[in-house]
């Protein structure tokens, strides 16, 4: 691979480094300052310390005023543009990522909450979507620039792994205004003009509720996951430890199957890669979940356990022994 002598030289100079992100640092620091962008800040600290969209004067307004949302953008847009200029391989200090015709630009962050420019671009392999993603994240967004069309979503009723969801074909333009309530509704960009670009407000709660995906043919559950950063880590310790076949592991495994404080599906994990670990003790465990009526667990687990023994006669043995050993 061919490296340009500027980027080259720049790889190995932490002061040639330095002076790149000086002027982008800078940027960050006048435009926080702004006389446009100071109030917004300031109201949307409110609003990630928990207040409602609408106490939040200055952000409220600039989610429902296209003009007021274009001159915020326009500011940031015009100090990072000159401060590249000065310093074309800098970084702009912002979090950024753009995967699958989907660009995203973090302008603020702070517990939870953020304030986001999303770029669409057109896809060639855009196909109509057979299901829907329902997070819980509260959304406000404006189009500034582009237009798409696609579907909004909202759940009207759920009844175990089966929703009623009621669906509607929009047609996004400048200035159009979405907002999604967390968990029950969900909006979906199919097709794209050219590009669309959107302001995007969103704020999720301390410890998320697990997220869930819909069929939009028959509202049936396809996949549930945890929305919490903190279960999703236990989720692939869990795995991990499984696969290594640590024994050691058991009871902590044991713990969380039986806190009902903890996630349904994390728990039902623990379950999972014990029983994979040493079939007595999982046995056991189903036994106990069995037992607790009021455990969410309770019913999947005498499910779980009755195919299990009736497909394995050492699994029945093992469910019937432990069963002996708790009376």
């Amino acid at each position: 691979m061919r490296l340009h002598p500027d980027i080259s030289a720049l790889r190995s100079d932490p002061a040639l480094q330095r002076r790149a992100q000086s002027p982008l640092l800078k940027a960050v620091k006048n435009w926080r300052a702004d006389p446009i962008a100071a109030p917004i800040l300031r109201a949307f600290e409110l609003y990630a310390n928990g207040a409602a969209i609408d106490e939040c004067g200055e952000l409220a307004h600039l989610l429902t005023d296209h003009l007021a949302a274009m001159k915020f953008v326009e500011k940031w847009q015009d100090l990072f543009l000159e401060a590249l200029s000065q310093e074309p391989l800098g970084q702009i200090p912002n979090r950024h990522n753009y995967a699958a015709g989907l660009a995203t630009m973090q302008l603020f962050s702070a517990q939870g909450a953020t304030l986001s420019l999303l770029a669409y671009e057109a896809l060639d392999n855009a196909r109509e979507p057979q299901s829907a993603l329902f997070v819980d994240r509260e959304i406000h967004e404006v189009v500034l620039a582009g237009e798409a069309r696609g579907h909004h979503h909202r759940i009207c009723k759920t009844g175990g792994p089966q929703a009623e969801i009621e669906s509607s074909d929009q047609c996004w333009r400048v200035g159009a205004k979405i907002a999604l309530r967390p968990r029950d509704e969900t909006r979906q960009f199919v097709e794209i003009n050219g590009m669309m670009l959107v302001l995007q407000l969103a704020r999720s709660p301390q410890h998320p509720l697990e997220s869930r995906e819909y069929s939009l043919t028959d509202g049936s559950l396809i996949h549930q996951a945890s929305g919490d950063k903190r279960a999703s880590q236990d989720f692939i310790a869990l795995d991990v430890l499984g696969a290594l076949g640590r024994q050691d592991a058991i009871p902590a495994m044991e713990q969380m199957a039986l806190n009902a404080a903890r996630e349904a599906n994390l728990r039902w994990e623990a379950v999972r890669q014990l029983l994979s670990l040493n079939a007595a003790k999982g046995m056991a465990l189903l036994n106990r979940l069995i037992a607790n009526n009021a455990d969410p667990l309770s019913q999947p687990a005498q499910s779980l356990r009755q195919s299990l023994t009736a497909a394995n006669s050492r699994l029945k043995q093992l469910a019937q022994e432990a069963g002996s050993c708790r009376t």
